[in-house]
């Protein structure tokens, strides 16, 4: 995939995702919930990461549908990842806050240790 074929794809995916949400056609996956719990993270939140936040990795080859990972920034500029599959309606499969053993910034991966 050609680096501008990957950037129409991001922003169909991510035109699509927020049409879908806006309408209400969308599911919170019960794992997501449980986190959202746990990291005292609100819908609100969810909803702003998804209107204004940019995909940063996509995973086209998920089953059952295709996913991609959202960043946005709430509270006082703090990172805030979610991840969704696109479907027929958008699938909110958890969210999380950034870590730093796993990320060197809020766009790049930390390279796993084998």
């Amino acid at each position: 995939m050609t680096q501008a074929t990957g950037v129409i794809i991001f922003i169909r995916m991510i035109k699509q995702i927020r049409q879908k949400f806006i309408a209400g056609e969308y599911q919170i996956s019960r794992h997501c919930q449980r986190r959202c719990d746990s990291r005292g993270i609100s819908l609100s939140e969810i909803k702003e990461v998804i209107l204004s936040g940019e995909i940063i990795e996509t995973y086209l080859k998920d089953s059952p549908y295709p996913s991609c990972l959202i960043l946005g920034y709430v509270r006082a500029n703090q990172p805030l990842y979610v991840l969704c599959g696109l479907g027929y309606t958008v699938h909110i499969i958890t969210v999380h806050w950034l870590d730093p053993d796993k990320w060197l910034d809020p766009k790049t991966r930390r390279e796993k240790i084998l």
